[in-house]
């Protein structure tokens, strides 16, 4: 059985949904769920079996779910940032983080008291736990649903989501704190109940996070591919595209998927490496031409020199393989023609498809001088980023697949 943990990170929560989508889909056992922040009250919608409607509220959201502002006060909060000392405080100085005014939540209160059934959550078969901090008391508090009291369910999830950005208020006589500022991915929660399998969907929001120890459990993390926005950004097609991605980025995870930001079927190391093997001479020496190679293009130079120094610009880490390698390129020109991100798909077709693009219409020569900065490694992103489409374009077209 698997335990979930939601990382925190305001609007970015819809990413939490999309993944959680693909985990029903391939049938994980899930028991329980824990989370911090949005990732409290995601969690909560999941265990009281509403994982539907959250996703709906996601589709359309924006800011005045969570404050209550003219354009002027929404602008402010979209432009807040949590302050990176405030993530280093210790305990006894969380009083400084709360300050009076900041912007009126009621509509994140009305939302939670109207979708958050904590009777349905108590009788949930999946346990539930969330974190917040207690600045009155100057305690941080890690609750599972059997430690909140009846009737306080909504409050404490409230308390786990309080930002200092929003009006200072008391929540049962006590003013509390965003969890994020104590863990934001609250994964021990589990281990200390016991559980070996985790699923922690991550969504790499500013806050604390404890070390994760991989060598000692099962643990499957979903972790997003691409930019999904800040924390303050309650858009609608930001959100939608993050449910998007979310579910992409865990089918990647679950079932092997290969590829960047992008989704392949994967084929292994060696069909790849045969097909870069079978790359004619004249693609070889256009390749080289642009990278500035002046050592004569065969296979030894593609493998020695050409593809380290086509991996470096894609920054690609040291461990790549060929699969890699030539996905990532690939990727370059998906991207360049704007094609389709969200897919799975199938290398062969992904290459036909590209080789029926029009030409490209940056320019098939760089000067002497950019040769060398070529050579150098010194260049700026746009020249990058032409280097790379030019030699992706020449690739492709002389890949026999």
């Amino acid at each position: 059985m698997y335990g979930v943990t939601l990382e925190g990170g305001g609007a970015k929560g819809a990413y939490h949904l999309g993944a959680y989508r693909a985990i029903l889909e391939n049938d994980f056992e899930i028991s329980a769920i824990v989370g911090t922040s949005v990732g409290a009250l995601n969690g909560a919608m999941i265990a009281q079996g509403d994982f539907d409607i959250a996703y709906e509220l996601w589709q359309n959201v924006n800011y005045t779910n969570v404050i209550n502002a003219n354009e002027e006060e929404i602008r402010k909060f979209r432009e807040s940032r949590p302050n990176k000392d405030e993530l280093r405080i210790f305990l006894s100085t969380l009083r400084e983080v709360i300050v009076d005014g900041g912007f009126d939540i009621t509509p994140l209160k009305n939302l939670i008291d109207t979708y958050i059934n904590e009777d349905l959550i108590r009788k949930s078969r999946l346990d539930y736990g969330l974190v917040t901090v207690n600045v009155s008391d100057l305690k941080p508090l890690k609750l599972f649903k059997e430690d909140i009291p009846v009737g306080e369910m909504k409050e404490y999830i409230l308390a786990s989501c309080y930002l200092p950005v929003f009006k200072r208020e008391r929540i049962n006589g006590k003013y509390y704190l965003d969890g994020a500022y104590y863990d934001n991915l609250p994964y021990k929660m589990l281990i200390d109940k016991g559980f070996t399998d985790l699923i922690l969907i991550r969504t790499k929001a500013l806050g604390i996070t404890r070390k994760i120890p991989k060598d000692k459990y099962n643990i499957i993390t979903i972790s997003p591919s691409d930019n999904i926005g800040n924390s303050f950004t309650y858009e609608k097609d930001l959100a939608i595209q993050n449910l998007k991605l979310g579910y992409y980025d865990a089918l990647k995870v679950i079932n092997g998927l290969k590829g960047n930001k992008y989704y392949f079927y994967p084929l292994g190391e060696e069909y790849y490496f045969h097909l870069l093997s079978n790359l004619k001479e004249d693609c070889l020496e256009s390749i080289a031409e642009t990278l500035n190679i002046t050592e004569a293009p065969n296979k030894r130079t593609l493998f020695e020199i050409i593809i380290p120094r086509i991996a470096k610009l894609l920054d690609l880490n040291d461990n790549y393989d060929y699969e890699d390698f030539v996905l990532f390129l690939i990727e370059v020109l998906l991207a360049y023609y704007e094609i389709e991100k969200f897919k799975i798909y199938e290398f062969k077709e992904c290459v036909s498809l590209l080789q029926k693009q029009p030409a490209l219409v940056i320019p098939n020569q760089i000067s002497t001088f950019e040769k060398i900065l070529v050579k150098a490694n010194i260049m700026n992103t746009s020249m990058r980023d032409d280097i790379l489409i030019k030699i992706a374009y020449d690739m492709i077209r002389n890949l026999e697949v």
